[in-house]
């Protein structure tokens, strides 16, 4: 893959910022950012829903809008930066401050790949959504469609990811913003 979008290290970067503060990896952030989305995209494949136009339109917006303001917001990161570097040596917080402005562009960067996977996701779904296949087991035909049994339940999985992911970065930039 060129390293151009080799997107490796904002993706190990993003899931080592899922710790406690001693840096420990916490068991509670990845059944909260791993385990639960796949719990409510499971739940969506037994309900047997599949996407519609409507809602993979909202959700392309979502993830159009979401990524324009997560870049914005990179820039508000960069410069929080460039500020607490003229204090290094004088900011008793500079580690810790430092410490969380680096978490928090690997949870933006994350959150903007993740709005992007989301926009393909919706655009594969709607190549895919009329495609079945019949599967012969004996004398049954099941029906089997991408749209509803892969897609759907991926746009679900990267959603629920995307909204946890988030609401973890208003928070981190609320603690930022109020030290």
């Amino acid at each position: 893959m060129s390293s151009k979008i080799n997107v490796t290290d904002i993706l190990l970067g993003h899931i080592a910022t899922l710790s406690d503060p001693a840096g420990k990896r916490s068991i509670g952030d990845y059944v909260t950012f791993f385990l639960v989305p796949m719990l409510v995209a499971g739940l969506g494949m037994l309900a047997g829903y599949n996407l519609n136009k409507d809602v993979s339109s909202m959700l392309v917006n979502f993830g159009a809008i979401f990524t324009a303001l997560l870049l914005s917001v990179l820039v508000l990161i960069y410069d929080q930066e460039s500020k607490l570097e003229s204090k290094k040596g004088v900011d008793p917080l500079y580690e810790s401050k430092k410490k969380l402005l680096s978490q928090l562009y690997y949870n933006i960067c994350f959150s903007i790949l993740s709005s992007i996977v989301l926009v393909a996701l919706c655009f594969v779904h709607s190549v895919v959504y009329r495609m079945k296949y019949d599967l012969g087991i004996g004398d049954s035909v099941f029906q089997f469609s991408y749209a509803k049994y892969v897609v759907t339940p991926l746009v679900i999985f990267v959603t629920a990811n995307l909204l946890l992911t988030i609401v973890m970065i208003v928070k981190r930039m609320h603690a930022m913003l109020t030290i």
